[in-house]
């Protein structure tokens, strides 16, 4: 087991033994993973995208997280149509920073069993790294173009981009900034040397849960 702190190290980390994380870029099928993991093992589950009115509107406090209190009230297209991807791409940096604490904190507070599965497109390994006491606590999905692509398309995503003036842009900028994060995330998978799996399309949700759980298993709360 690679260890990454001892728990006298940070009280964050003892608070969080309990919580595995599942991250991955948007569309590489990590909730249909989580779903079947979750049943199969009887886990409490975090959906992070569920939370997001919470953590991004209601609780946003502009002392605390002015990244997220500046895009409170902006219209679709200021948010959109306004910003560049690479600029889209930066917010989204920055606006995590804010609130990964908060999901530090809804997860601090769940029960310590059963075990946690957390998920989430915006779990970016530089904020989960330092919150593991061992890497077999997390994984990260990594679709290839054309598994996130035909996932988009089928999705129609972005969903509510229609109500935008110009809703061709708006998908153009949300999907070039949606490159950029999977980028961004596979990069540092890599450079940190992080668990990973491919997903290209080729396995079922299934099989992609027996490996994440069997890489899960060799942690010593898996039960």
């Amino acid at each position: 087991m690679s260890e990454l702190v001892t728990l006298s190290e940070n009280d964050l980390c003892r608070s969080l033994t309990h919580v595995f994380w599942l991250g991955g870029p948007s569309d590489s099928g990590k909730t249909s993973v989580m779903n079947i993991i979750v049943q199969r093992r009887r886990w409490q589950r975090y959906p992070c995208d569920f939370h997001e009115h919470n953590h991004l509107i209601a609780r946003a406090d502009p002392v605390l997280h002015p990244n997220i209190y500046q895009s409170i009230g902006r219209s679709l297209d200021e948010n959109w149509l306004h910003p560049t991807p690479q600029q889209l791409f930066e917010n989204i940096l920055a606006t995590n920073d804010e609130r990964f604490p908060m999901i530090c904190d809804d997860l601090r507070l769940m029960p310590h069993k059963p075990p946690v599965l957390v998920e989430g497109p915006r779990l970016f390994p530089k904020l989960v790294v330092p919150v593991l006491i061992s890497l077999n606590q997390a994984v990260w999905l990594i679709p290839t173009a054309d598994f996130a692509r035909a996932s988009q398309e089928r999705r129609d995503k972005p969903s509510g981009h229609y109500g935008s003036s110009n809703p061709e842009r708006l998908r153009e900028n949300f999907l070039a900034r949606e490159r950029l994060l999977a980028e961004h995330i596979e990069s540092e998978v890599t450079r940190l040397g992080l668990p990973s799996i491919k997903i290209d399309g080729q396995r079922t949700a299934e099989e992609i849960a027996d490996e994440v759980e069997s890489h899960f298993a060799t942690y010593p709360t898996y039960v």
